[in-house]
């Protein structure tokens, strides 16, 4: 958290709030449903490269955010932050295999749940997810 402070994630505007703790609330949401702490980490750092929603540039390499919170954290991340037509392609695993296609879709619920709880489309991410 001191480090996302330190590269201005909590000056980030995102929806009512700001990304750092939009960041925090998802990791936690993550944590609620007991999903792995690789997981829960890149719910943290989830959009730290910016979005295809979110254009904002944090001066930060892959390498450092890798050293920070591993491999398969940073993965996650840079694959959510990627992912071009990212809320579809999850959500129907186009071009995904698993792990990947159930962990991307985890982070993306609750990505999408902390914005905005009443969306339509959880019901479908909570169909695959079986929840």
């Amino acid at each position: 958290m001191e480090y996302l402070t330190n590269l201005g994630v909590d000056n980030i505007p995102h929806r009512e709030s700001d990304l750092l703790s939009h960041s925090i609330r998802v990791a936690s949401m993550l944590h609620s449903y007991d999903r792995p702490i690789e997981e829960q980490v890149a719910g943290l750092f989830h959009s730290v490269y910016g979005t295809e929603f979110q254009m904002y540039k944090i001066n930060v390499t892959r390498k450092e955010i890798q050293s920070l919170i591993g491999n398969k954290s940073e993965y996650i991340a840079n694959l959510f932050c990627t992912l071009e037509d990212r809320v579809n392609s999850i959500l129907y695993g186009r071009g995904l295999k698993e792990p990947d296609k159930t962990t991307l879709r985890w982070l993306e619920y609750c990505n999408i749940k902390d914005q905005d709880p009443t969306a339509v489309i959880l019901k479908e991410f909570e169909i695959v997810l079986h929840i």
